[in-house]
C-alpha cells in the first residue's frame, strides 16, 4: 500500500499543471496556423496512420491482420494502455520495400533517452529503413550515434534548468534549434519523427509537427517528463515503458510497448559471458553499478561491505565511474588481500551484455533504461535511486519493481547502513533470488524494440 502511495504521489506531482504542457486547443491552433490538417488531427487526439482503437483489418479467409495493429489489455496497467500483439512485421506497403521510408530520432543528452532509440533504429535497419539522429552536440550522442553507424545532425538545444537568464538562453536556443530542424527535416524527408525524451527532442519534434510529419513519442519512465508533456498533443501515439496511469497525457494515445533494449543484451548467453569474463562456472556473481558517472554513496557502501564478503567464494564486479576509480581501486587492495572474494573494480564497462548475462544479482541506480535491461534478463536487483533525478522519477521507477517483488529499494541517504542488511541474506537465499528474478522477468519486455517499430511503421503509412 505504501508503494502505491509513493507512485501516486509522483504521478500527482507530474500532473500538477506543468507550465510547459500544451493544451489540445493550443496545439491544434499552432498546427492549423501552418496549414497542416494532419498535425491538427493528431492534436485533437485522432492519431493519423496508427490504429490504436483495438480494431484490426482482416484479410479474406480470416487470415492474420496486415495493415493495422492488434492490441490486448496490458497486464498490470490501466485500460488506456494497450500492448501490441507481436506478429509478422508487414504493413502491406510497397514503400517499405524501397528506401523512401526514413525515420528521424530526436532525444538524448543521457544514455537513458538515447539507447532505447538506438535499439529501435537497429530494428528498423533490419527492415531496410534508414534512420538519423538529432543531438545538441553536448550529450552522449555525439560519440555513440556515429559509432553505431547512424547519421547525426547537430542542432541548438538546452534544458530549462537554472535561473532566469539560463531559461532565456534556453528558449533562444530552442527557437534556433526549431529553425535548424525545419531545414534538416525538409532535406532528410522522414516519414516519422520519433521523440525519445529530453530537451533535444522538443525543437525537432515541434518542427516535424509543423511540417505535417507524424510524431511518435517514447516515454521511458513511470510518469511523463516535461518534454513528453509538451509534445503529447502533437503525437500520433505515445509508447510507454511501464504499466501505469501517466497522468496528464491523452489516454487514447498511450500504447504500452515496454522500453526497448539492445538485442546484444537480450541475446547474451550466461555460459559464454562467464567464460569471457573469466568467472568460474557456477560461481555467484554480483554486479554493482552507479551509472555512467558512478555513485559516490554507493561506492562508499561497497567499500564498507567488502570486509563482510572476503571469506565468500563469489565474484563482485564494481563499476565505480571514471572519476572515482583510482580512489576505490586503491582503497580496495588491502580490503580484499588474502581473501576468497573475486573483487573487480572497473571505471566502466563497454560490454554490459556480458555483465548482465553473468550476473546473479544487480545493485544499481533506477534509470528507466537500466531497469529495462535487468528486467529483460529477469535479474533480481537492489535499487538505489539517484536522489536528484528530475521529479524524483528514479524512485517512482524503482517502486514499481519493488511492488512486484522484483527488487529491494534503498534510498541513497541510507545505502551505507542498509546495503549489508539487504544484500548479505540474499547470497544464501536462492529461493528468494529465484522469486525476485521471476517477478523481474514478468516486467521485462525483450520485444519492445519490435513493438515500437510497429507503431512507427503504422504512423508513417
Amino acid at each position: 500500500m505504501a508503494n502505491e502511495e509513493n507512485i501516486n504521489k509522483q504521478e500527482a506531482k507530474g500532473a500538477a499543471g506543468s507550465p510547459l504542457a500544451l493544451s489540445p486547443g493550443v496545439a491544434r491552433a499552432l498546427a492549423k496556423a501552418f496549414g497542416n490538417s494532419r498535425s491538427a488531427s493528431a492534436a485533437m487526439g485522432k492519431p493519423v496512420g496508427a490504429d490504436v482503437s483495438g480494431e484490426s483489418a482482416k484479410q479474406p479467409g480470416g487470415e492474420a491482420p496486415v495493415n493495422k495493429i492488434n492490441y490486448i489489455a496490458s497486464a498490470g496497467g490501466s485500460a488506456a494502455l494497450r500492448r501490441p500483439i507481436l506478429g509478422q512485421l508487414n504493413t502491406g506497403s510497397k514503400a517499405l520495400l524501397k528506401n523512401d521510408f526514413k525515420v528521424a530520432f530526436a532525444g538524448g543528452g543521457t544514455g537513458g533517452h538515447l539507447y532505447p532509440a538506438l535499439a529501435v533504429a537497429d530494428e528498423l535497419k533490419r527492415l531496410g529503413i534508414t534512420s538519423m539522429f538529432f543531438d545538441s552536440g553536448h550529450g552522449v550522442g555525439r560519440d555513440i550515434v556515429p559509432r553505431h553507424g547512424y547519421d547525426l545532425r547537430t542542432i541548438m538545444a538546452q534544458g530549462l534548468g537554472g535561473g532566469i537568464l539560463d531559461k532565456i538562453k534556453a528558449c533562444f536556443k530552442m527557437a534556433c534549434g526549431f529553425v535548424q530542424s525545419i531545414f534538416i527535416l525538409r532535406q532528410f524527408a522522414p516519414r516519422v519523427v520519433v521523440a525519445s525524451g529530453g530537451y533535444v527532442s522538443v525543437p525537432a519534434a515541434l518542427a516535424g509537427a509543423v511540417l505535417g510529419i507524424p510524431i511518435v513519442i517514447m516515454e521511458q519512465n513511470a510518469f511523463a517528463g516535461k518534454a513528453v508533456k509538451l509534445l503529447a498533443n502533437f503525437a500520433s501515439c505515445i509508447c510507454v515503458s511501464m504499466p501505469g496511469r501517466y497522468a496528464g497525457l491523452p489516454e487514447k494515445k498511450l500504447v504500452f510497448t515496454g522500453n526497448p533494449v539492445r538485442s546484444a543484451i537480450v541475446n547474451a548467453d550466461k555460459g559464454q559471458a562467464m567464460k569471457k569474463l573469466g568467472i568460474k562456472p557456477g560461481q555467484f556473481c554480483a554486479v554493482v553499478m552507479g551509472g555512467s558517472q558512478g555513485a559516490k554513496a554507493l561506492n562508499e557502501a561497497v567499500l564498507k561491505l567488502i570486509p563482510q564478503l572476503t571469506d565468500r567464494e563469489m565474484t563482485l564486479i564494481h563499476l565505480t565511474g571514471e572519476s572515482n576509480f583510482a580512489e576505490v581501486s586503491s582503497r580496495s587492495i588491502e580490503l580484499v588481500k588474502d581473501g576468497r572474494l573475486d573483487y573487480r573494480a572497473m571505471a566502466y564497462c563497454d560490454d554490459m551484455a556480458s555483465l548482465y548475462a553473468a550476473a546473479n544479482l544487480v545493485v544499481c541506480r533506477a534509470g528507466a533504461t537500466t531497469l529495462a535491461e535487468i528486467t529483460a534478463k529477469g535479474l533480481p536487483s537492489i535499487l538505489v535511486p539517484y536522489p536528484h533525478a528530475a521529479e524524483n522519477h528514479q524512485e517512482a521507477n524503482a517502486r514499481i519493481l519493488e511492488s512486484k517483488g522484483a527488487a529491494i529499494v534503498i534510498l541513497d541517504k541510507d545505502v551505507e547502513k542498509e546495503l549489508p542488511a539487504a544484500l548479505l541474506p540474499l547470497l544464501s537465499d536462492e529461493m528468494r533470488l529465484r522469486r525476485m528474478g521471476a517477478a523481474s522477468r514478468t516486467l521485462g519486455c525483450p520485444e519492445a524494440a519490435k513493438s515500437v517499430a510497429k507503431q512507427i511503421l503504422a504512423a508513417g503509412k
